[in-house]
C-alpha cells in the first residue's frame, strides 16, 4: 500500500487523496443570510448527521486556499447563528454546481443558478424549494482547526430546529432512497447517485453470530466466498444441524444446468441440475461452494449452509 503522512504530502496532493478515501459524501446545500439581509448559497461535502436526539449536525466551511480568507456562508453564520441545509437530488446537481462558483460578495447565488427560495419557518435563511429535504438549522458551536492557514476547515455544529420532507419522498410512511434520488461527492469531479442499483440492503444481526473463528475450516478457507459471503454464515447464533431432508425440490422443477440456473438467480434449480450430472467429486464440490454463494446472493443462509454442509 503507498502511505501518505500530511508532513511529507502537499494539502493540495493530501486533498485528493483524503476526499478520494472518504467517500461518498453527503453534500449540504446551506443558504445563509447576513445581517443586511443577503443571501448566500453554497454547497459543502464535508457534512453529516451526529445525533438525532438532540438533531445536530455538522458542516464545515474551509477558508480559502489562496490566501486564507473566509466564504460568505462561514462569515453569515457565525454573524447570524442560522442557516438552512438542503439536500441535493440528481436533478439538481449541475445547477448545485453553478452554485458554487466563486461568485462576488453579496451575489445571490439563487438567482445565479435558477432555485427558488422557500421561506422558513424558526430561522431567517430560506431552504431551497426545488430540494426534497430540507433543515432549518441554529449554530450551536464553531470550532476553528487551524486558525489562519489557507484551505484550513471550520466545524459549524449546527442544531436541527425543523424539517421539512417532499410528499413524494415518501413510500407510505417512510423516506424512499430511491424518491430522494440523492447524489453524494467523491473525489476530483465525481459524484455517485444513491439510487437505483447503487442502493441495497443490508440488515444488522438480530443474534450475536458464531463469528469467523467458529466456521468449519473447508468454509472459512474457500477461495469461491468472499468475506461478505462468510460474514452471512458467521452471523448465525449457532452453528446450523445438517437436515437430512435437504434438498428437498418442488415437483416439476428442472434445472437445465448450473451454470444457467446460476446466472438465472435460481440456486435451487442449480442444485437440482448438480444433481442429476456426473461431474465428479472435484467439480461438484465446486458447484456445491457456487450454488451456496447463489443462496447467500439472496440472503438464504439456511439453504446455503445445508448446501455446504453436502460438500465431501
Amino acid at each position: 500500500m503507498r502511505s501518505f503522512s500530511p508532513e511529507n504530502t502537499s494539502p493540495r496532493d493530501l486533498h485528493a487523496v483524503l476526499l478520494n478515501g472518504v467517500a461518498p459524501r453527503p453534500i449540504a446545500l446551506v443558504s445563509s443570510m447576513s445581517a443586511d439581509e443577503r443571501v448566500n448559497l453554497s454547497p459543502f461535502s464535508f457534512f453529516n448527521a451526529f445525533s438525532s436526539n438532540p438533531p445536530v449536525v455538522v458542516f464545515s466551511p474551509s477558508y480559502r486556499g489562496t490566501d486564507g480568507t473566509a466564504k460568505d456562508s462561514f462569515l453569515n453564520v457565525v454573524e447570524t447563528g442560522e442557516c438552512t441545509i438542503s439536500a441535493v437530488p440528481y436533478r439538481l446537481v449541475e445547477q448545485v454546481s453553478l452554485a458554487s462558483a466563486q461568485y462576488a460578495h453579496g451575489v445571490d447565488e439563487f438567482e445565479k443558478a435558477g432555485l427558488t427560495k422557500r421561506p422558513s419557518v424558526e430561522v431567517a435563511p430560506p431552504g431551497v424549494a426545488e430540494s426534497p429535504f430540507i433543515m432549518e438549522c441554529k449554530l450551536m458551536q464553531h470550532i476553528e482547526l487551524a486558525k489562519g492557514a489557507p484551505a484550513s476547515g471550520n466545524l459549524m455544529i449546527c442544531r436541527v430546529l425543523r424539517i421539512h420532507v417532499a410528499e413524494s419522498a415518501f413510500n407510505g410512511d417512510k423516506l424512499d432512497p430511491h424518491r430522494l434520488d440523492l447524489v453524494a461527492r467523491m473525489g476530483y469531479s465525481y459524484y455517485c447517485r444513491a439510487s437505483g442499483n447503487a442502493v441495497f440492503e443490508a440488515p444488522q444481526p438480530r443474534a450475536i453470530g458464531i463469528g469467523f473463528d467458529a466456521l468449519p475450516g473447508y468454509i472459512r478457507t474457500s477461495d469461491l466466498l468472499t468475506g461478505n459471503d462468510l460474514a452471512l454464515l458467521a452471523g448465525v447464533p449457532a452453528l446450523p444441524e445438517r437436515d437430512p431432508a435437504f434438498p428437498a425440490f418442488p415437483d416439476g422443477i428442472q434445472g437445465d444446468s448450473v451454470d444457467i440456473e446460476l446466472a438465472a438467480g435460481n440456486p435451487t434449480a442449480a442444485l437440482s441440475a448438480l444433481m442429476l450430472s456426473a461431474s465428479s467429486k472435484a467439480e461438484k464440490n465446486t458447484a456445491l461452494f457456487r450454488i451456496a454463494k447463489g443462496f447467500l446472493q439472496q440472503r438464504k443462509v439456511a439453504e446455503a449452509w445445508q448446501t455446504l454442509y453436502m460438500v465431501q
